[in-house]
């Protein structure tokens, strides 16, 4: 009652910045994903705030698929999963010993690749489900064969522990040639086949990411977990034969700004610092409250498009820490531009090539305090 009151009352102020989450588009990439490997089970990748795109959203659409799992990186993610949906979690990361006691077990199921980690869960003495990720290459953590061999040995007087799945990660998926996933898959089911020689049979077997989606056709595999591919991005060049699969996903992300301020500036003037930019013709720049500081790369300075009123404009001058400049012809005060858009010029695939950075950086250092919306 108290939280419905203080909603209630609370000032409703519109933002200047909004990052629009489009639930149609994520919808039809998981079902899309899921038509690529009919027989397997996905679990959605939402870890770093859903890629940039909001934790607590994306989870609020995922609620409308069948996936039997959420997957997620830490506690805090955990915590606002747990709040918006009542499907299963995966964590995919391990935490200090002394915060498992937090979790709901009967929810969740622990990624495990210290020896330590699964000493302390055994000793809780509860049902729990653990997620076993063996090394098969990357060579980051998780366990080798050996670490593999001593884990199965202890958890033999510890019936309680459920070694519910077995998963890996490929090191170059995204790569053209396969050499480099062959040998792991190789290596993963001979680190999967000492499991079963222990009389463990995990439900769940997997070690495609988004990359490895529109590859694999290994049906010994039966579970995936898409992160880019379930907001559109592809990390595959154009000339892997397996792009042209990842046409048909659907971009879930676009961003609005306003116009703030409108200056008049004459021939061979500039704008912002260093006036790196200077027109050919008397002109009206505009200022909009986007910067880099919002995560607009000022390596990308005169070098990225907008959209207003169905045109392309260009960014014109430095970006700065929480403003930016363009150039049109007609403007209007406090009219909306969009910064980041769908399938325009002004992609976060363009802005990720303009300021020399990957996909991956441009969406998860999005400011987390701009408002996020379903549309």
């Amino acid at each position: 009652m108290w939280n419905w009151l203080k909603n209630l009352f609370k000032p409703r102020v519109e933002p200047m910045n909004r990052i629009f989450v489009h639930s149609k588009n994520i919808l039809h990439n998981f079902e899309y994903i899921q038509s690529l490997q009919p027989n397997a089970s996905i679990f959605p990748v939402l870890k770093s705030n859903a890629y940039g795109h909001g934790l607590e959203l994306v989870t609020k659409i995922l609620n409308k698929t069948d996936a039997p799992y959420l997957v997620v990186d830490s506690f805090p993610e955990y915590q606002i999963v747990k709040k918006y949906s009542k499907k299963n979690i995966l964590l995919l990361w391990e935490t200090l010993n002394k915060n498992y006691k937090k979790f709901k077990f009967s929810r969740t199921t622990f990624c495990v690749y210290n020896i330590e980690t699964v000493n302390y869960l055994a000793k809780l003495n509860k049902h729990i489900k653990i997620h076993l990720f063996v090394d098969t290459g990357m060579h980051r953590e998780w366990l080798t064969e050996q670490d593999l061999v001593n884990v199965l040995e202890f958890l033999k007087d510890y019936p309680k522990i459920e070694i519910e799945w077995v998963l890996s990660h490929f090191f170059d998926a995204d790569k053209s040639g396969n050499n480099g996933m062959k040998l792991q898959i190789e290596k993963f089911k001979e680190m999967y086949h000492i499991i079963v020689d222990y009389w463990y049979t995990p439900k769940w077997k997997h070690i495609g990411s988004s990359a490895w989606l529109v590859k694999m056709d290994d049906k010994f595999f039966n579970a995936y977990r898409p992160w880019l591919y379930l907001y559109w991005y592809s990390n595959l060049s154009h000339e892997d034969e397996a792009y042209e699969l990842t046409k048909k996903l659907e971009p879930a992300l676009s961003i609005s700004s306003r116009i703030i301020s409108l200056r008049y500036i004459h021939q061979w003037d500039g704008v912002s610092y260093d006036k790196t930019w200077k027109t050919d013709a008397d002109t009206t720049i505009a200022t909009i409250p986007f910067g880099y500081f919002e995560w607009l790369p000022k390596s990308a300075s005169n070098k990225i498009v907008f959209r207003y009123a169905k045109q392309d404009i260009w960014q014109v001058g430095n970006i700065c820490m929480n403003l930016c400049c363009a150039k049109v012809d007609e403007w209007k005060l406090f009219d909306q531009v969009e910064i980041i858009g769908l399938k325009w010029q002004n992609t976060i695939v363009e802005l990720a090539k303009a300021s020399w950075k990957s996909v991956y950086e441009i969406l998860v250092w999005f400011d987390r305090n701009i408002r996020r919306e379903i549309v």
